[in-house]
């Protein structure tokens, strides 16, 4: 079971942060857009109008401000994911729009809104942009501690995941989000050379991707030699590879 409460880093900000963020975003979707709406399903105006109110709700989930303010169970499971589908929009929004930084901002706030859910034990189902997010963070840091809370991240976003996504029943998509969120955890737990965040994730690897997981591994020794990673992570690979390769000697 993840820790919720350990995570109190750069990944895990309040709503108001969150909001802020947003609005510093989308002022630059809004200044850029244009009269003619024919290239967005949904007006720009409207989408943040949408997000305004989203923020709204999670802001008196949290505090309970307003005494008069329900929210029923299907409203509320749903929550993460109308979270996520609007970030989705207004991604694509920025694009269309080269609001560069604000297609950064709108990706970046993904993962806290997703560790927002799984605090609140909500189900996450639309994970593609949040695992892109993740992908995009791990490859833009070095920084060994900023890569072991996104490991815990990770595996915090991974509890709320709906059941239907874990159980991963049609494997003929290799770049399912489920299975790249996965194996970029492995990467990450790897790159921040920590054997004991390393043999959890190898752990769960095994468990959540049995098909994938000699090949990770096979890979990762090569990746040993190749980047001359320390000799206690090089033990660990060892290892996992010994354990999923099952090399025999001729």
């Amino acid at each position: 079971m993840a820790d919720t409460d350990s995570l109190n880093g750069i990944f895990d900000i309040d709503i108001a942060t969150m909001h802020d963020l947003f609005n510093s975003a989308v002022a630059c979707c809004l200044e850029n857009v244009q009269q003619e709406h024919s290239e967005f399903s949904v007006p720009p105006e409207a989408l943040n109008k949408s997000m305004q109110q989203y923020f709204g709700v999670l802001t008196a989930i949290n505090t309970q401000a307003e005494p008069n303010f329900t929210i029923n169970q299907d409203e509320m499971e749903d929550l993460a994911d109308y979270g996520l589908s609007l970030l989705e929009e207004f991604s694509s929004c920025a694009q269309k729009l080269s609001c560069d930084e604000s297609y950064a901002i709108f990706e970046q706030l993904s993962i806290p809104l997703s560790v927002w859910a799984a605090k609140h034990n909500l189900t996450i189902t639309n994970i593609e942009l949040v695992v892109n997010a993740i992908s995009n963070t791990a490859n833009h840091t070095d920084d060994k501690q900023h890569l072991s809370e996104l490991i815990d991240t990770i595996e915090v976003i991974i509890e709320a995941i709906g059941t239907d996504i874990k159980a991963d029943q049609d494997k003929s998509n290799m770049g399912r989000p489920w299975r790249i969120l996965n194996l970029n955890q492995g990467i990450i737990a790897t790159r921040s050379q920590d054997p004991k965040r390393m043999e959890a994730v190898f752990e769960q690897l095994l468990y959540r991707l049995p098909d994938d997981a000699a090949g990770f591994f096979a890979e990762g020794m090569e990746q040993m030699d190749s980047i001359d990673y320390p000799e206690h992570v090089r033990d660990v690979m060892q290892q996992y590879y010994h354990l999923t390769n099952k090399p025999t000697i001729h």
